[in-house]
């Protein structure tokens, strides 16, 4: 059975926290026990050295899935592997996700790497942002800079004020 199937079949996945920047290690220790891991990666602007370059990197930062095997019950040695910190915990159980929130993962994936959505955001379009402290708080974008960045122009307590947000963070408003 080829690993896409044998992922499809798991009706849960244990989250599992990784010691930081460590995802690679720990995946490799958690094959080698038999596991089956999934870690979503996206491509990343990553500067070094003064040149920029796409790199895959984890979608979800020192987190990764381990399939949840019911019948064994096998979560435990997940804890004493190498580049683990710990799981995600409800109680004393391991936290999961359903397995039809991986596979809408894995169905998003091009080439090993999850596909972000593109807004194709310009200088002048108003916006608004979502999540964080400025929640909800509209703006107009004054111009785009690298690593998928915006400055915009924020009312704020009736004075503008600029700021730069991610673009994953500002939705596009008619």
């Amino acid at each position: 059975m080829d690993e896409g199937s044998n992922r499809q079949k798991h009706a849960r996945w244990i989250v599992v926290q990784t010691q930081p920047h460590r995802e690679k290690v720990a995946i490799e220790n958690l094959n080698r026990q038999e596991f089956t891991v999934y870690c979503p990666l996206i491509k990343r602007r990553v500067r070094h050295a003064r040149r920029a370059h796409d790199a895959k990197r984890p979608l979800f930062p020192g987190y990764l899935f381990v399939a949840d095997d019911a019948s064994s019950l096998r979560w435990r040695p997940i804890l004493s592997t190498l580049g683990v910190r710990s799981l995600v915990r409800v109680g004393d159980r391991p936290g999961t996700l359903s397995g039809k929130f991986i596979s809408s993962l894995q169905a998003r994936e091009v080439d090993g790497v999850i596909g972000l959505p593109d807004q194709n955001l310009k200088p002048g379009q108003r916006v608004a942002v979502q999540g964080g402290p400025m929640d909800g708080v509209i703006g107009t974008i004054l111009e785009t800079r690298e690593n998928q960045r915006h400055l915009i122009l924020l009312e704020l307590l009736n004075a503008p004020v600029k700021a730069q947000v991610e673009q994953r963070n500002l939705r596009l408003i008619g």
